[in-house]
């Protein structure tokens, strides 16, 4: 009854995870991290978003480099009539002015060109994160479907031993002892179990997957294997990729130096842009009207108004920006060494656990479970050298699990989005 029941249970996950996960994975395109994070960046929200404030930024210094518009002034009045009695009112003056924004128009510019360079490291930095993201979440779904198919061999494992007690295949009729049978029941209730909540974790993870990337319910994936991480680069190598190619970093920087530039514009408004003005007028002289041409330059003295409280929010403002480069700098050079360090101890680890673990517990298992056939050893030998084994299996899958995060967490400190392009050279 026990093994009807459980046949039949697994007969329907079965069914369940062939609905769910796609019905032909041989015919189903095999999804990188490549491909998974260039579907999400395609007219992602996180790209037009970068793309619009870069658009803002232009607009801005093409304005910041803009004269100011001229000016100009009619006069009419009846003086010209009551002086020469003929009466009326007259057009007698137009004034045309231009300001001349010969101090701020360059420290605009400045400021302007500053915050363009900025907006686009920001986008960069938009675009890395995206890249850290689905690595994160492309990590996860392969490590839970590692973890099903693992819990799929625990289940096929344990159902053999239920197998072995239900027939004879031989005219010795062997005495299993009660306890023992129990206990195999139990252990394959277990593996049963850690089927189904292996199949949620990855249903779940799947439909994050294919929501984060705006994914069709019939489209199929299919995941490779997951891999360990590739070995990084040598630590100095890559603090000389981050000091070169930081987004986060550069965008500070360039924060920083539209704060100096403003300083510099502050400076120069103190003084109102000079107006040069063009006259033209129309007056009596000798009895007679005459026109006048005349120019004029209009100039303003800071006596008391030097602007002197925003040049001082301003300057502090850098000092503020100054600082706030030298703490993230620091901060994300110590996160990108611990990120190092730890990818290194990982991948050492995976390096030799198959050789060291996984191997001693699988020689293990297929000794105990032949003494066991035979009656040498009793369940609880079995049940240990089943544990040992499938636990360096799990043990084995978070280590590969972490070193890919961890390798996407080195990236994402070192603030290159150029970096998940370039595979990185094995270091030896």
């Amino acid at each position: 009854m026990f093994k009807a029941r459980h046949l039949l249970s697994h007969h329907l996950l079965s069914i369940l995870t062939i609905m769910l996960v796609g019905a032909s994975p041989a015919t189903a395109e095999v999804w990188t991290l490549e491909k998974s994070t260039q579907r999400a960046l395609d007219g992602s929200p996180e790209q037009q978003e970068a793309l619009a404030g870069i658009a803002v930024r232009k607009s801005e210094l093409q304005q910041a480099g803009a004269w100011p518009n001229p000016t100009v002034s009619l006069r009419g009045q009846n003086r010209l009539g009551i002086d020469d009695g003929a009466g009326g009112y007259n057009l007698d003056q137009i004034t045309i002015s231009q300001p001349l924004p010969v101090w701020r128009l360059q420290q605009q510019q400045n400021v302007a060109k500053s915050q363009l360079s900025a907006e686009k490291a920001s986008a960069d930095q938009s675009l890395l994160n995206v890249h850290s993201d689905i690595a994160r979440l492309y990590y996860a779904l392969q490590f839970n479907h590692e973890k099903l198919l693992l819990a799929e061999q625990r289940q096929d494992f344990t159902d053999t031993i239920v197998d072995s007690h239900s027939k004879q295949r031989s005219q010795v009729v062997r005495y299993i002892n009660p306890l023992d049978r129990h206990r195999i029941e139990l252990l394959d209730e277990t593996a049963h179990r850690g089927v189904l909540t292996a199949r949620a974790a990855y249903t779940e993870t799947l439909q994050l997957f294919r929501l984060r990337l705006q994914l069709d319910e019939q489209e199929e994936i299919q995941l490779p294997a997951m891999l360990a991480a590739t070995a990084p680069l040598t630590l100095n190598t890559l603090k000389l990729r981050f000091d070169e190619s930081s987004a986060s970093m550069n965008q500070m920087q360039y924060q920083v130096e539209a704060g100096q530039a403003n300083i510099a514009l502050e400076r120069a408004r103190r003084f109102n842009d000079p107006e040069l003005s063009l006259i033209h007028e129309r007056d009596i002289l000798a009895g007679r009207r005459q026109n006048f041409q005349g120019i004029m330059l209009s100039m303003s003295v800071p006596l008391w108004d030097r602007n002197e409280g925003n040049i001082a929010r301003a300057e502090a403002e850098t000092m503020r920006r100054e600082s706030r480069l030298q703490i993230t700098r620091r901060n994300n050079l110590a996160q990108l060494e611990q990120n190092h360090l730890q990818l290194t101890h990982l991948l050492e680890q995976a390096r030799t656990f198959q050789k060291q673990m996984i191997e001693p517990a699988q020689h293990l298992l297929k000794l105990t479970r032949k003494s066991y056939t035979v009656g040498e050893v009793n369940s609880l030998n079995l049940i240990d050298a089943y544990n040992a084994y499938f636990d360096a299996l799990n043990s084995n899958l978070n280590l590969i699990y972490r070193s890919n995060l961890a390798a996407t967490e080195l990236y994402q400190s070192i603030g290159d989005p150029s970096i998940y392009a370039v595979q990185p050279e094995v270091q030896q």
